[in-house]
């Protein structure tokens, strides 16, 4: 994967520069000498955006000349190794979060090399994001016990980073799984963790747990959430109906 080899800025030149067939006293100009360009490629100095605007025109102009279709922009030999880093995972990212025709391999790989240069380079808001990215689609190809995993190392980040809205996301995603997997009782703690945030919508909250009570026949509880749902669409009326079947005569009194 040779994209996941982030290049210095001197490096992109001297990798431009060769792409192009060009040496270094090609570029070289009146306010920018030979030796400046070696040296800035060997990481013994450093470039302004004014001469940095200098270098792309030239290899701008010296593409045009050899009828290639290829541009380079100033700033990308200005910017750091962790704005390259930021760049490409942000595309990654949202070329997961839209796939198009992309398959399954080229999200996972886009995703595999998120989490792999946010990590090195310590970018955790990205890294959170990788992995909870990770977690939806492990959870949608039925991958439950990997997708838990994800989630919890996204839900890590997220407080770290005090990201409450994301963090509350991420309990929800795990309650979703954990009542997938069946395991209720820890899908209903995993929603109330959501709702704590106040950043998850309380209606889809109120509704699993209704679910959840009503797999473990818990059927008045079932009942309260269900109850303080506002705004119910067909599925919640259909369970409020198969609720109301469950109830006892006696806890039908209690209510």
């Amino acid at each position: 994967m040779d994209d996941i080899i982030i290049l210095t800025p001197g490096q992109r030149l001297k990798a431009v520069r060769k792409k192009l067939g060009l040496r270094q006293r090609d570029l070289a100009g009146k306010n920018l000498s030979e030796n400046y360009i070696s040296m800035f490629e060997n990481g013994k100095r450093r470039i302004n955006i004014i001469n940095a605007t200098y270098l792309s025109h030239r290899i701008n102009e010296a593409a045009e000349e050899k009828g290639l279709d290829f541009r380079v922009a100033a700033n990308y030999f200005v910017k750091s190794e962790k704005d390259i880093v930021k760049d490409k995972c942000s595309e990654w990212l949202s070329q997961c979060r839209n796939p198009g025709n992309d398959g399954y391999y080229d999200i996972y790989s886009n995703i595999y090399k998120s989490i792999f240069l946010s990590n090195k380079y310590n970018l955790s808001d990205i890294l959170a994001d990788s992995y909870f990215l990770k977690g939806n689609y492990l959870y949608t190809n039925g991958l439950y016990r990997c997708a838990i995993i994800h989630f919890s190392q996204g839900l890590l980040y997220y407080i770290k980073n005090g990201e409450i809205e994301k963090e509350g996301n991420c309990y929800f995603n795990m309650a979703k799984v954990y009542y997938k997997m069946e395991n209720y009782d820890l899908a209903i703690g995993y929603f109330n963790l959501a709702g704590s945030t106040k950043k998850v919508d309380e209606e889809k909250i109120k509704h699993y747990k209704a679910l959840s009570f009503y797999k473990l026949k818990q059927y008045s509880l079932a009942k309260s959430n269900i109850d303080n749902i506002l705004f119910k669409n067909g599925r919640v009326l259909e369970l409020e109906n198969n609720i109301t079947k469950k109830l006892t005569r006696n806890e039908k009194n209690e209510m």
